[in-house]
């Protein structure tokens, strides 16, 4: 029973986690370099979007999003330096995430393709890369009903 941690958070009050789904994050996330230690955290009802909770910092989560649910084409190249580092020899044995930021209007929601979170699923090693490819850094995936008539 001591592979299970509680953890208390500010939007999700305390939760146990599995020592082994923690993910580490060699350098932290952009800003927010000092805290290393994270979980993913979904609901059932909604596998699309997930949190990535802080295990260091109680206050500190972010919305994320399986960027091929709303960017089907995208296909990632990351740097030598980011593969090595993430124990990888290319993109196909990651898994990504990109950081969303849920506006008051759910219209004016975006995503963060330009640097997504990319993780080692077998290591749960994580880096925040930025990618080679030129993928907006805001990218705006809410689309009314009447943006997607043709």
């Amino acid at each position: 029973m001591n592979d299970i941690i509680n953890v208390e958070t500010r939007d999700f009050g305390n939760i146990l986690v599995n020592k082994e789904d923690i993910i580490n994050f060699s350098y932290g996330m952009y800003g927010f370099e000092e805290f290393k230690r994270y979980i993913i955290l979904k609901d059932d009802n909604e596998e699309d979007v997930m949190f990535l909770q802080s295990l260091d910092n109680s206050d500190l989560s972010f919305v994320l999003i399986d960027p091929y649910i709303i960017f089907r084409e995208y296909e990632p190249i990351l740097y030598k330096e980011d593969l090595s580092e993430l124990n990888v020899k290319n993109e196909l044995e990651l898994k990504f995430l990109v950081i969303a930021i849920i506006g008051e209007n759910v219209k004016d929601s975006v995503v963060n393709l330009r640097s997504p979170i990319a993780i080692n699923p077998k290591t749960k090693l994580a880096k925040q890369v930025i990618l080679q490819n030129t993928y907006p850094l805001r990218y705006n995936f809410i689309v009314t009903e009447e943006e997607g008539k043709c």
